[in-house]
């Protein structure tokens, strides 16, 4: 099956989807920061990632995260898959859904809030491996002189 790579700073959550994906028969990977998150992608090179927004060391670092791994042109193919438990874990007047996916402010495939239910993510998973996915948003914009 497939390699996902799960990057999230909380433990029971990498532990949760671990055990989920695993028993769909998937590799797992996982680290606990997003600091240093692209050399990470070069290195294991993932078939997807599943990223959370908020870490301790900055609020956006999964949001900023996403946008350079799209901007790669060498990571700008694997898809993104946002879980976050963003939308109870703040006070905003607003929430982040699947609706506010763009090439500019969320530049990911997937939005999944916590805490995830197994069979959401198992879909969602199967979704962004397909190889005929259709992306929502353009991916790997190079320009050719």
């Amino acid at each position: 099956m497939a390699k996902i790579l799960i990057v999230d700073d909380n433990p029971a959550a990498i532990e949760q989807v671990t055990n989920i994906l695993q028993a769909a028969g998937h590799h797992i990977e996982s680290r606990q920061q997003a600091a240093g998150l692209d050399d990470v992608v070069r290195e294991t090179a993932p078939d997807l990632i599943i990223l959370d927004i908020h870490f301790p060391d900055d609020p956006q670092a999964g949001i900023k995260a996403a946008r350079r791994l799209t901007q790669d042109p060498r990571l700008c193919q694997i898809p993104i898959l946002m879980l976050s438990g963003i939308n109870r874990s703040t006070k905003f007047p607003f929430s982040i859904s699947e609706n506010d996916i763009s090439e500019d402010f969320l530049p990911i495939d997937a939005f999944i809030d916590k805490p995830v239910q197994a069979s959401i993510l198992q879909q969602k998973v199967d979704e962004l491996l397909h190889p005929e996915r259709k992306p929502v948003i353009t991916r790997c914009k190079i320009q050719h002189d």
